[in-house]
């Protein structure tokens, strides 16, 4: 017929000859970089940061939504490539990769970004959301005055007293040192009242003062640190307050624990710093990685498209 190829008798039309070859046009291409890439950026960002801390179900909300679009996706893909197995000229290979690239971002967000929250931020988000409290005279100062303390900075002439320090010894060693402003008289009837204490873990022996090892305990620029806020650690250093107060004839009323450092205020911030510094390298990282599962799909593509 006229505008039709034709070969010898009995052999396959042209048009007929070459089967129906899977390919990833321009479009799709750009959707299966930007796509997944935004998905895994957002999703990210809602399990590092505030949102987590402060609307936790309204985070649980989005992530949800999220889930539930990849997965119609993923059973929208299944449907084309089922389409497509019954011999219906659907091209498939575009959405198949979008829908499991779409899973992987959320799993590979969902564990990145529960990982940059406790370890970076919410600890910031724990501390910042507490007051701030400078020159406080360990001595005089009373716990119950600063429950809401999240950061404390002591005068400058506080200091650890490392010869009152003390640790129970559980599975672990739970040490504590006492801050104050003067030497302690160890033969004084009247017991001292001291409610701020320096803490760390397993660096001190646990049987005799002396020997805390914790935290910034050698540097002069120390005057002051964060707040323990781990519930669970809680009553295993107050242990250890229990024995320093029998050992050392002194008393604590509300004991507030700290990790002493030079710096309290400058050190919180790092956490900060870091999270965002993670988030920021996750998701360049991840674009990186994107180009690169498209680039590998194109060529197993384009292989198969020559069998």
């Amino acid at each position: 017929m006229p505008g039709r190829s034709s070969g010898p008798y009995g052999s396959i039309p042209l048009d007929q000859a070459k089967p129906n070859r899977p390919r990833l046009l321009i479009l799709p291409l750009g959707y299966c970089i930007l796509v997944p890439w935004a998905i895994f950026s957002a999703a990210l960002w809602v399990r590092s940061f505030h949102i987590h801390y402060l609307h936790p179900t309204a985070a649980l909300v989005l992530e949800v939504m999220a889930w539930l679009f990849a997965v119609c996706l993923a059973f929208f893909a299944l449907g084309r490539q089922a389409r497509r197995l019954k011999g219906e000229a659907v091209d498939a290979s575009w959405i198949n990769f979008m829908a499991l690239s779409l899973l992987l971002a959320l799993v590979t967000a969902g564990i990145l970004g529960e990982y940059n929250f406790k370890v970076n931020m919410e600890p910031y988000y724990d501390v910042v959301t507490l007051q701030t409290y400078t020159d406080i005279d360990p001595v005089n100062a009373r716990g119950e005055k600063l429950l809401d303390a999240g950061r404390i900075v002591f005068t400058k002439a506080s200091h650890l007293d490392i010869n009152r320090s003390m640790g129970y010894m559980d599975t672990e060693t739970w040490c504590v040192a006492p801050v104050t402003t003067r030497s302690l008289d160890a033969n004084s009837t009247e017991p001292a009242v001291l409610d701020f204490w320096a803490i760390g873990k397993n660096c001190c022996s646990g049987s005799t003062g002396g020997d805390f090892r914790c935290g910034s305990w050698s540097s002069h620029l120390a005057h002051g640190g964060l707040r323990l806020l781990n519930d669970d650690e809680r009553p295993l250093y107050r242990l250890a307050v229990h024995q320093a107060e029998a050992a050392y004839n002194i008393q604590v009323q509300h004991p507030i624990f700290l990790y002493w450092m030079p710096e309290p205020i400058e050190e919180v911030d790092a956490y900060s710093h870091s999270g965002r510094r993670f988030f920021r390298v996750a998701v360049l990282s991840y674009l990186c990685f994107q180009l690169s599962l498209v680039f590998m799909s194109v060529l197993c593509i384009s292989k198969l498209a020559r069998l």
